[in-house]
């Protein structure tokens, strides 16, 4: 078994939000689905607060089994504010508990389950480091003014 999943429009209608997901899409105007582009951002606004401290998987597509309702309820809270549709106050209240999760993982206070397909960690890879060679040592302190 996979410790990392993609989102579909699937996981969305299977929470039981089918309505909204059909809604959104019902609203659109233009060439972009919403419902693909809140997904989307749900999975960038994840795996961006993964990145801090664990390793991504290769496949950008693909969030921890831990974080999929995280992302999944992200997604529809996404889309019912897109066609105007009010969050509950449970809704409301889970939503916070989710940000907050993503924070305490950003911060490195938890750690989520390792990729299928390691494709590193999101944060900036280190060059090699080259020593000077026949650099004069630099004087700092009482040192540097001796000659003064």
């Amino acid at each position: 078994m996979s410790n990392w999943t993609s989102i579909t429009v699937d996981n969305l209608k299977a929470a039981g939000y089918g309505d909204i997901v059909d809604g959104a899409r019902t609203e659109a105007t233009g060439g972009v689905d919403p419902v693909v582009q809140e997904i989307a951002d749900a999975v960038a606004r994840v795996r961006r607060a993964v990145a801090t401290g664990n390793s991504l998987d290769a496949n950008e597509s693909k969030v921890p089994n831990s974080l999929l309702g995280v992302t999944v309820r992200l997604a529809l809270y996404g889309l019912m504010r897109r066609i105007r549709f009010a969050l509950s106050e449970d809704q409301r209240n889970k939503e916070r508990d989710d940000i907050s999760d993503l924070k305490r993982i950003a911060d490195n206070k938890l750690r989520v389950e390792l990729p299928d397909d390691n494709g590193g960690s999101g944060e900036m890879q280190r060059g090699n480091v080259v020593a000077a060679v026949n650099v004069p040592r630099r004087e700092t302190g009482r040192g540097r003014q001796s000659g003064l």
